[in-house]
């Protein structure tokens, strides 16, 4: 499960990676509200230092137990062209926050904790 540390993470390798100076750009935050089928793609706009609380806004605004949310890009315009900053999108879920919480899910590739008897064990 992902955190809006490793997006703001990501965004910043993005700047190093294009030369940028990072409080210069907008930002557009690039998302997707998911419910069964059915996909809204949706955005919002905000400078360098709000980013973070643009995204939990997006996170507490949007998440319920119906649906997904999916950070799917951070764009800025730099010299009139479009330029990705993130490396891949990140998914917001309360189903599988769940199923970790009871210790019914581990993700091998992130090497999280699994939840025995109550207690998180390493």
């Amino acid at each position: 499960m992902y955190t809006i540390s490793d997006i703001i993470t990501d965004i910043n390798r993005g700047c190093a990676a294009n030369n940028m100076v990072e409080d210069r750009f907008s930002y557009r935050i690039i998302f997707f509200v998911n419910e069964g089928k059915r996909g809204t793609k949706r955005y919002m706009d905000a400078s360098y230092g709000d980013l973070r609380k643009a995204l939990e806004n997006i996170i507490r605004n949007h998440l319920s137990l119906t649906n997904n949310i999916v950070i799917a890009e951070t764009t800025v315009l730099k010299d009139g062209k479009c330029v990705c900053l993130q490396s891949r999108s990140y998914s917001f879920s309360l189903d599988e926050y769940f199923r970790r919480i009871n210790g019914e899910f581990k993700d091998s590739y992130r090497n999280e904790s699994i939840m025995y008897n109550r207690q998180a064990m390493r």
